[in-house]
């Protein structure tokens, strides 16, 4: 039986992936909430990769911790300078905590009521294979969620829900056509090489790590199989 393993993503949609392929890595999901006139990003992923995160933010500990809607909402703080513009601005991280997993985003020259009132915008789920939200008050999805993940032999995958909206990512030729769905090839100016997947339910855009691989990934990819479990 072919590795595989289900995640979830913050918008709630479990993706069930497959594959010959090692599946074992941990993953991360991405979504853009819109609030008060603002896009802000969260992620979500294990707690392990929400501190590894905010130690790349430069916060070393954290100052405020508040209980919120059954996790703990942990705040930090750090500098980030622009040595180019001479620039430097304030800015706070915010993880929340559940059982196992965590949502981290952070917010410029914010204080921590405005943390706790980000997160209490969000109605959040923490479930075996990650964590969901659902928007409230003045808050709204701007559009499907991510999961990322890295597959050896693969590169790093974006997987997202296929929609009218994300659809329009796909390139305007045919693709070829694989066991899972579509698979198209096309270039990025300053990334170069990229593959993406139109399965019936996803769209999965992959990222190629190693340019000495490039021509075994569209046959490593077309035994890849991406969907959205209901």
């Amino acid at each position: 039986m072919a590795p595989r393993v289900v995640h979830r993503t913050l918008d709630g949609k479990r993706i069930h992936l497959s594959g010959e392929l090692d599946l074992s890595r941990p993953y991360t999901s991405v979504a853009r909430i819109a609030l008060d006139g603002r896009l802000h990003e969260i992620t979500s992923g294990e707690r392990g990769a929400a501190h590894a995160w905010a130690e790349d933010l430069g916060v070393t500990s954290f100052d405020e911790e508040f209980a919120v809607q059954g996790g703990r909402l942990r705040i930090g703080h750090s500098t980030l300078r622009d040595a180019h513009a001479g620039l430097k601005e304030r800015v706070l991280a915010a993880i929340w905590e559940g059982r196992r997993h965590a949502v981290f985003t952070h917010l410029y020259h914010a204080r921590a009521a405005d943390a706790v009132g980000f997160f209490n915008a969000l109605t959040l789920t923490e479930h075996d294979e990650g964590v969901s939200f659902t928007p409230r008050r003045r808050a709204a999805l701007a559009e499907p969620a991510e999961l990322v993940k890295e597959v050896p032999g693969l590169g790093l995958l974006e997987i997202t829900t296929l929609t009218k909206q994300t659809s329009r990512r796909l390139p305007p030729w045919p693709g070829a056509r694989v066991a899972s769905g579509e698979l198209f090839k096309d270039t990025l100016e300053d990334q170069g090489i990229f593959f993406l997947l139109a399965t019936p339910s996803t769209l999965v855009t992959v990222l190629p790590t190693d340019e000495d691989q490039l021509h075994e990934v569209p046959g490593r990819l077309a035994g890849l199989t991406a969907e959205i479990l209901r």
